[in-house]
């Protein structure tokens, strides 16, 4: 959702308006901080409902690095691997919201203060006019509107008790556009999208996508902004914007708080901001809100990249014992009761293959073709030979002294000339209760 964003972002910018790219950047955040894998079954749900009956198939699943749940008397075992999983992300998410609940507690103290000291000393002027802008842009919230110390930064900050300082006189037209824009960031609740962000960049600090979304969030956010103001204005009103854009952006000093909309900016942003305005750019509501769906539900097909987890119900008399053979398997298979018979041949080839016909020794080296070799601990490299590698797998057999053993495979290569091994990637584990070989 991100790159489909700063791709309209930098090749649309002078036709999209800045409305629609703020709704688009808006649910980029919520990409980073809801889970979404969740949408594969509701998705492949509503395909099988309409399009297709579903099918049970024959499957054999490896269990390496997939999500493996068993269940059993109302209980939940899961492999390893899942373990792991869940343990990182919860260190991972810890931390993040740690830091993020943090700063979000001082920032409400720190703004319930102003709030107290600005209601009393908000002159009557100032609650009438803050009365009719909140009916004006049907804000519910109590906002707090005071005069500002002169050369002071209209701005706003707070999320359930918002406080607009301004410096203007409050019946004047300065005064008037500064609140305007101002209740536009309260009314959509910006700085509660601004927290947001922070949160997700504290999630995905790693994502270089992210940093990008983290840096133009704003900007975009105050381009939407005074498109919403200036919305079925004249020339002559949008020139008056503009200038006084450019005065609050001199020397205006701002309130040292974290997560605040300010209507004057630096030369830069300032610059993209009166371009933008200029520009008199199409919107429409539906049109736009039909356009952040589709691309919203386009960008969510990508949940069928996930791998499914695996559940799996034991009996409910089932020891702790064949629980965690259960959850520590390599392979899972499955075959419905209407399997071909081509189909449970295949399994029977399969079992065959994974650890009843080819374990001949403790240590082997198998082919492609299926040729066995042993492999000697002694098997060292000769340093005079032209080596000619054959792939294949090995194997390593070990016994236990309760009847029981595993079976250790291997990617191999083995050279045809003095049997020397090249041992590589790990493929899987076999367990038997019983030992078969």
């Amino acid at each position: 959702m991100t790159i489909m964003y700063l791709l309209l972002r930098r090749l649309l910018w002078h036709k999209i308006s800045a409305r629609v790219l703020y709704l688009l950047a808006k649910s980029a955040i919520l990409y980073y901080l809801i889970p979404l894998p969740f949408l594969k079954r509701w998705y492949k749900e509503a395909i099988q409902a309409f399009l297709w009956k579903n099918q049970m198939e024959a499957a054999h699943i490896s269990l390496a690095w997939t999500n493996y749940a068993v269940h059993v008397e109302g209980g939940l075992h899961v492999n390893i691997y899942a373990r792991i999983q869940v343990l990182l992300v919860l260190v991972w998410l810890a931390g993040a919201s740690f830091r993020i609940a943090k700063q979000v507690s001082e920032y409400t103290r720190l703004t319930r203060r102003f709030a107290v000291c600005a209601e009393r000393i908000m002159s009557d002027r100032h609650r009438e006019l803050i009365s009719e802008f909140r009916e004006r842009f049907g804000v519910k919230r109590n906002v707090t509107l005071y005069q500002g110390l002169e050369g002071e930064s209209a701005e706003s900050f707070g999320i359930t008790k918002p406080v607009i300082p301004c410096d203007r006189d409050p019946g004047s037209r300065e005064a008037e556009l500064l609140i305007s824009h101002e209740m536009v960031h309260i009314k959509r609740m910006d700085v509660l999208w601004s927290i947001l962000l922070d949160f997700a960049s504290f999630l995905h600090w790693w994502n270089p996508f992210m940093v990008k979304l983290y840096r133009d969030f704003e900007r975009i956010s105050e381009c939407s902004c005074d498109e919403t103001v200036m919305a079925g204005k004249s020339k002559e009103e949008i020139d008056e914007y503009l200038r006084i854009l450019i005065k609050e952006a001199l020397g205006k000093k701002e309130l040292p708080i974290r997560w605040k909309n300010g209507f004057g900016e630096n030369a830069e942003k300032i610059k993209e901001r009166m371009e933008n305005l200029k520009m008199n750019k199409k919107w429409n509501r539906i049109t736009a809100g039909l356009l952040v769906a589709a691309l919203t539900f386009a960008n969510s097909m990508t949940v069928f990249a996930y791998r499914d987890v695996l559940h799996v119900e034991v009996a409910e008399d089932a020891s702790q014992d064949e629980i965690e053979y259960t959850t520590d398997g390599d392979i899972y298979v499955f075959a419905p009761d209407d399997a071909s018979e081509e189909e449970i041949q295949e399994f029977e080839t399969l079992e065959e293959l994974e650890g009843l016909m080819d374990i001949c020794y403790d240590c082997q080296f198998m082919d492609e073709e299926g040729n066995v070799y042993p492999i000697a601990e002694d098997d060292g490299v000769e340093p005079y030979c032209d080596h000619n590698y054959v792939s294949g797998t090995s194997s390593i057999h070990k016994k236990y002294s309760d009847g029981s053993c595993e079976v250790r495979r291997y990617q191999a290569q083995r050279c045809s000339k003095c049997g020397y091994i090249l041992q590589g990637d790990w493929i899987g584990t076999s367990t038997y209760a019983v030992c078969p070989h």
